[in-house]
């Protein structure tokens, strides 16, 4: 009775895997996408930032998305790297002027100087700062000015570079300390 029931069964689920094999073929075929026509609508509705985002590089989405989450403080840190670009700088040169008496006016544009050292000479007038900086200072002053502002674009740069970093790790932290008082 055994070898009955093998030789029943086999023929019985070979039956079962050739319809299994078969029916998907039956199927009617969807028709497929041309190349022009454009992809179906998404079910989830996208923001214009996440739209922009998605035409970006692939590289440049991991810093691109965290500023949908934090805009404020992403902008505030490149707001606070952009002066900091500035200010560091500014005294560094000013400082390395002093010290060497070497001065690159020649290498700037003399509107740049000009402008520079009348701003200074008039704040250094108002707040009574003369007997610290002579005529020498103002001027080092302003070629300091005039290499910061030169420099502009880098410091553009650099502040977008550097904005999600000091955002994770000095505006986000600064924002979580006040939310806890």
């Amino acid at each position: 009775m055994p070898p009955i029931f093998i030789s029943i069964s086999r023929p019985f689920l070979r039956s079962k895997l050739r319809l299994a094999t078969i029916l998907p073929l039956l199927k009617p075929r969807t028709p497929s996408r041309r190349l022009g026509t454009p992809p179906p609508p998404s079910s989830s509705p996208q923001s214009r930032a996440d739209r922009i985002i998605s035409k970006l590089p692939r590289y440049l989405h991991p810093y691109a998305t965290p500023l949908l989450h934090h805009p404020t403080s992403h902008l505030t840190s490149f707001l606070i790297l952009h002066e900091l670009t500035a200010i560091i700088p500014l005294f560094t040169f000013f400082y390395i002027f002093q010290l060497t008496s070497w001065n690159p006016a020649d290498l700037l544009p003399k509107e740049w100087i000009e402008n520079g050292y009348t701003k200074f000479k008039s704040y250094i007038e108002k707040k009574g700062l003369q007997k610290w900086v002579d005529g020498r200072g103002v001027m080092d002053l302003a070629t300091a000015w005039a290499v910061v502002k030169a420099a502009m674009p880098l410091r553009v740069v650099v502040s977008v570079w550097g904005a999600p970093w000091f955002a994770r790790v000095a505006v986000l932290p600064f924002v979580r300390l006040f939310r806890r008082v």
